[in-house]
């Protein structure tokens, strides 16, 4: 039943990007090099961030993929600010 629902959304993704004119392979390219990015991107700054008796690591999940996908670095600057305003209270 999930394979389902997998193809179907594959299919809609399809006929809407051909609707609008975009080349749905060019716009799935640019959604995992920004998924990609994000990953390295996250990880680095969790490396390089180290606040004693703090947790300020920001978690690689679907959010924060989907997060860097659709904001790309701006959305990963926003995951870390919200980190850090949790981190706080």
């Amino acid at each position: 039943m999930n394979i389902m629902y997998i193809v179907v959304f594959i299919l809609i993704f399809f006929l809407v990007s051909k609707t609008f004119g975009a080349n749905p392979f060019n716009l799935i390219t640019n959604i995992l090099l920004r998924v990609l990015s994000g990953i390295i991107f996250i990880n680095i700054c969790n490396y390089l961030i180290l606040i004693p008796g703090k947790n300020f690591h920001v978690n690689i999940n679907e959010i924060s993929l989907v997060v860097s996908a659709i904001l790309g670095i701006s959305g990963i600057c926003f995951l870390y600010l919200f980190q850090w305003v949790l981190t706080i209270m």
